[in-house]
């Protein structure tokens, strides 16, 4: 009887009230950036306050500079989540996975197969699965193609978990 492994079902964060998705999603800010942060952002508001007085326009016009060290801020940290590498396993054979990594490359979404790292150790130190089990492998893409990849995945009748 072969063995198969789900991934684990997420339980929401707070009971009855929906998910929010950090509005940063790889920087962690700590006292030191967030005064940082802070601190550009009231420099460009003080330049906006001046460069807008010297147009001869209302200085509270100049404000406006202030959200844009937030908005640089919020632009590098998606541009990085979208170059990390992401994996997704289902307990796929390595042919069932190359399949999909074809299909998905045929559509422009650099993918890979990443056999799981059970099946590379030798037979004597696999642990948990039995000697004849067939070798399963992960999807491994890139995050700026999750919407593809999930497109691709529906039709073979899998689901990505939610995320980001």
């Amino acid at each position: 009887m072969p063995r198969s492994r789900r991934h684990g079902e997420y339980a929401p964060l707070r009971p009855g009230q929906p998910d929010r998705r950090p509005w940063l999603r790889t920087a962690q800010l700590n006292t030191a950036g967030w005064s940082a942060l802070l601190g550009v952002c009231a420099a460009a508001g003080g330049v906006g306050v001046l460069l807008a007085r010297a147009l001869g326009l209302p200085g509270s016009s100049g404000l406006a500079l202030t959200v844009v060290p937030v908005g640089a801020v919020v632009l590098a940290d998606r541009r990085r989540w979208a170059d990390m590498e992401t994996s997704f396993g289902w307990g796929g054979s390595v042919a069932e996975v190359s399949r999909v990594v074809e299909e998905l490359r045929n559509r422009g979404v650099d993918a890979q197969v990443r056999p799981e790292p059970q099946y590379e150790q030798p037979w004597w130190d696999r642990i948990d699965t039995p000697p004849d089990a067939e070798p399963t492998a992960s999807l491994v893409y890139t995050n700026r193609h999750a919407a593809t990849v999930r497109d691709v995945l529906r039709s073979h009748g899998l689901d990505l978990p939610n995320q980001w």
